[in-house]
């Protein structure tokens, strides 16, 4: 019964175009069909892709020159870990271990101040040298076993090694670098540190 009542509606007729005057028609005759604009094309980059590429470049070349300077200063202090590496492998059992640690303290020396400055000092002007150029007190054990005991046959007290090594050890992370142009054209010519 519903599906009937679909059938029963009448249809409209549709409604006739209404006549088309002369200057109607001339006026239909100019229109065109609508024209999208061109695409936008990639280049030239609007101002804020120009600014995001300076960013970007800025930030690589400042983690390339962060990364070369870090490298540098490591490379600079590379010494300073190999000296107390050294340090910490002696066995202070060994005869002779005095010499063996006054050895590597003018090693470091060497390298960091040039052999014409620290090469030849002994004795008082050797601890000298040592106090001026570190933050670090020596203690008075160290100073007597570089003076009684670097030369002699007596081995020093267990105890005063180790404070010597210890003071070696402090020495050689702490002493400060004075930069030399006639050292560091030293320290190109020859490789200092195995000279010693």
């Amino acid at each position: 019964m519903k599906s009937a009542g679909l059938f029963n509606k009448q249809v409209t007729p549709p409604q006739p175009q209404p006549q088309l005057t002369p200057e109607m028609q001339q006026l239909l005759e100019q229109l065109r069909d609508i024209h999208e604009p061109a695409p936008i094309g990639w280049w030239p980059l609007a101002p804020g892709w120009w600014i995001l590429a300076g960013i970007i470049i800025a930030l690589v070349v400042a983690g390339f020159w962060l990364f070369r300077y870090l490298r540098r200063q490591r490379q600079k202090k590379m010494y300073r870990v190999e000296g107390v590496r050294l340090l910490n492998e002696l066995d202070l059992q060994q005869p002779r271990v005095v010499e063996a640690i006054n050895v590597l303290l003018k090693r470091v020396a060497v390298v960091t101040f040039g052999r014409a400055k620290c090469g030849p000092l002994t004795g008082e002007r050797w601890i000298e040298f040592l106090r001026t150029t570190a933050d670090t007190p020596m203690p008075e054990p160290v100073h007597r076993v570089i003076l009684q005991s670097l030369y002699s046959a007596k081995d020093p007290d267990q105890q005063d090694l180790t404070a010597l090594r210890e003071y070696a050890k402090d020495w050689v992370r702490t002493h400060q670098v004075q930069e030399n142009p006639q050292s560091q054209a030293e320290q190109q010519q020859t490789p200092e540190a195995e000279h010693v």
